[in-house]
């Protein structure tokens, strides 16, 4: 495995882990190297069961058919719809096409596959602006008629 790779999927498990109530995760193509994985699904499948207070939510650029299926947020999106939602946002001016993940509006991480760079948003305001931002990216987007079938 990649050393960034390791690097990210090691910054998402803890943020994940440490997450109370919130997150929502922002990202063109749920990176499957990142997010397709029986670890993160773990983490997320036991913030959902803390209680009616959690909420995950999943942004994607795309709902093409073939395209996730096997995906295994999916598929927890698809059995856990009361802490789980999932919407399309094919273009925003504010979305440059990075993952975005923010954990409780207080801490996340940002990837940007362009430059194959993370970076950690340790700080409670930069990670309320990034919330903010996502915000206005979920109430841009729309429900996946596509995907709907498998959600």
């Amino acid at each position: 495995m990649d050393t960034g790779l390791r690097n990210n999927r090691q910054q998402l498990e803890g943020l994940l882990e440490a997450t109370q109530r919130f997150v929502d995760i922002a990202s063109p193509t749920l990176e499957p190297l990142l997010f397709d994985d029986d670890r993160v699904v773990e983490l997320l499948t036991a913030l959902a069961r803390r209680g009616p207070q959690t909420r995950i939510r999943l942004l994607i650029a795309s709902d093409q058919p073939g395209s996730f299926e096997s995906h295994r947020l999916i598929g927890l999106a698809q059995r856990l719809t009361t802490a789980m939602s999932l919407r399309v946002l094919r273009h925003h001016p504010e979305w440059q096409q990075e993952t975005i993940v923010v954990s409780d509006r207080n801490y996340g991480m940002l990837l940007m596959p362009s430059r194959k760079q993370s970076r950690i948003l340790d700080n409670p305001v930069l990670a309320e602006r990034w919330a903010a931002t996502f915000d206005r990216l979920w109430q841009a987007g729309e429900e996946s008629q596509e995907l709907r079938q498998f959600y």
